[in-house]
């Protein structure tokens, strides 16, 4: 039967939500949450169980892409801005640590599961973000966790979708069999640091004391319109620049958070949001092929395993190292096992390229979709698995912690109290990252001029390994003033803080405390140095 526009939209708009509306009951019933309802009703208006019925996929996308913008939009709302300041160095650092971790565990993971190089990079790619609609959906409701943690892990998500977004930049070239140009992934981060900022700042500027305006001689219904325009003009321009709609969306709610009116604001969104996501969790749902994901199953709990256990590794020791509270960098991790909606955008993009086959991609939404039922389920049950994991750990490794611990509080107090040894480790710490910066710029140059302008020329008849091997020997010995230096640098941080931390103590003490921060600086520096020799 042929439908117009409006009857087709209608009938969507029926199916799905009366469907949604039933699975949800069915579901709340036995404590699952409204989202479980949401993906299972996407399944069964699938191309596998209802066959005679289908929804419109413009409809979907439509639907689904709004849901996500305003469900941006209601987190900014909701964020503090002076909070969002306090937390900006430690989130950012916290994924500088955590997103190479996970792309990191991905690659050896597939590798290990018999993935060629290209198709295991994707897999680190997939499993490196965590699913923002999910994680707001779930927080609010729990009231066992602070609002530390639900803040940090909703900022999290959202810088995390900003990181995907390089990843898959840098990853792109690779499906077409080049290399990433780290030059065009130094202006991307460029040029996303120059949009969040000139939007922060102009945008606090003048947009909240044009809504407050708006709010004293108008009606509220004004406001709200006025408020939703700007989000979806900030989704667009973000869009237009070749960054996520969720991004622009985040931006503007940030900044019409600082409006008089923005509780009120608040809870005229909220219901809008709640609709539209229902939609956009359909839309996951319809994607499933119950039995493309049966018949890969193996493939669906390794990644699911690797996911889960690198996620929470990487954020609680990530954020036990930068803030040493072990039990909210654990309750974070726990938070975020739901893997992200540029999951699906990353496999997608490698498996229309042919990098990855249909099974792949089928597992990966397997993965997602098992994610983000283990999560409320994971979450709810944080604090006693926390615990267990407390009384399980051996005693000299507490004690080992509690030492770490003791110490941080000793160097952050002696170094507050001492700003000449402040000066010095911060002057210290510039010049190896100076030195850091020498040798990105030298791996730039190296590979993005003299690889391409074969001004080293191959060896004739030689091995397939010699070749790169020349390259990499070639690339490190220009390096190496810079490598030499950045070490120097680390021993004289590491003096500085033994000789900070122990004034008093023997000798013998500030040396062996001296040679644990010369060994942690020199393995990070490895890494590093490392890293750049890996695909990203």
């Amino acid at each position: 039967m042929y439908l117009d526009f409006v009857s087709r939209l209608l009938l969507d708009l029926t199916l799905m939500l009366l469907i949604a509306g039933a699975c949800s009951i069915i579901f709340s019933r036995i404590k699952l949450p409204p989202i479980i309802g949401y993906l299972a009703a996407g399944i069964i208006l699938g191309p596998t169980m209802l066959t005679e019925i289908s929804v419109n996929p413009v409809t979907i996308d439509m639907l689904s892409n709004m849901g996500i913008v305003l469900l941006m939009f209601f987190i900014g709302l909701n964020l503090n801005l002076q909070r969002l300041k306090q937390l900006g160095s430690y989130i950012i650092i916290l994924l500088a640590l955590e997103m190479p971790f996970m792309v990191v565990a991905g690659y050896l993971a597939g590798l290990a599961m018999g993935l060629n190089s290209v198709a295991a990079i994707f897999l680190g790619a997939v499993i490196s973000g965590t699913s923002t609609a999910v994680v707001v959906s779930l927080l609010p409701g729990r009231k066992d966790i602070d609002d530390e943690v639900k803040t940090t892990s909703t900022t999290i998500t959202v810088m995390e979708d900003l990181g995907q977004v390089i990843i898959l930049s840098m990853a792109a070239p690779l499906l077409v069999g080049d290399t990433p140009a780290l030059g065009n992934v130094a202006l991307m981060v460029a040029g996303i640091a120059i949009f969040m900022s000139l939007s922060l700042i102009i945008g606090v500027k003048f947009i909240p004391r044009i809504l407050n305006w708006i709010g004293k001689k108008y009606d509220p219904e004004v406001l709200l319109i006025v408020a939703l325009g700007l989000c979806f003009a900030m989704a667009l321009i973000s869009s237009l620049l070749g960054l996520s709609i969720a991004i622009g969306a985040f931006i503007m709610g940030l900044i019409v958070s600082q409006a008089l009116n923005s509780e009120e604001l608040t809870d005229k969104v909220s219901p809008m949001k709640e609709v539209f996501m229902a939609v956009f969790f359909i839309s996951i749902g319809i994607q499933v092929v119950p039995s493309a994901i049966l018949d890969s199953i193996p493939l669906v709990l390794v990644i699911v395993g690797v996911f889960i256990v690198a996620k929470i590794v990487g954020v609680t020791l990530g954020s036990y190292l930068l803030k040493g509270n072990l039990r909210n960098g654990f309750m974070v991790g726990v938070s975020l096992v739901a893997m992200g909606e540029f999951a699906f955008i990353i496999a997608k993009t490698a498996l229309d390229a042919g990098v990855v086959d249909q099974q792949f991609y089928a597992s990966v939404i397997g993965a997602a979709l098992i994610t983000m039922l283990i999560l409320p389920i994971l979450s709810k049950f944080s604090s006693p698995i926390y615990n267990s994991i407390a009384a399980a750990t051996p005693n000299s490794i507490k004690a080992a912690m509690s030492n770490f611990d003791q110490l941080r509080v000793d160097i952050g107090n002696r170094a507050t109290s001492r700003p000449e040894v402040k000066r010095a480790i911060n002057w210290e710490l510039g010049l190896v990252f100076i030195d850091l910066l020498t040798i990105v710029l030298i791996q730039t140059i190296f590979y993005a001029i003299v690889v391409p302008m074969a001004i080293i020329p191959e060896i004739a008849d030689s091995p397939a390994w010699v070749d790169p091997l020349i390259m990499i020997s070639i690339s490190m010995m220009l390096m190496l003033p810079a490598i030499i230096d950045m070490v120097q640098g680390i021993k004289r941080i590491a003096k500085l803080l033994a000789d900070d931390a122990t004034p008093w103590s023997g000798a013998k003490k500030r040396r062996r405390l001296y040679i644990r921060f010369r060994n942690l600086g020199e393995v990070a520096a490895l890494l590093l140095v490392v890293m750049l020799f890996l695909p990203f």
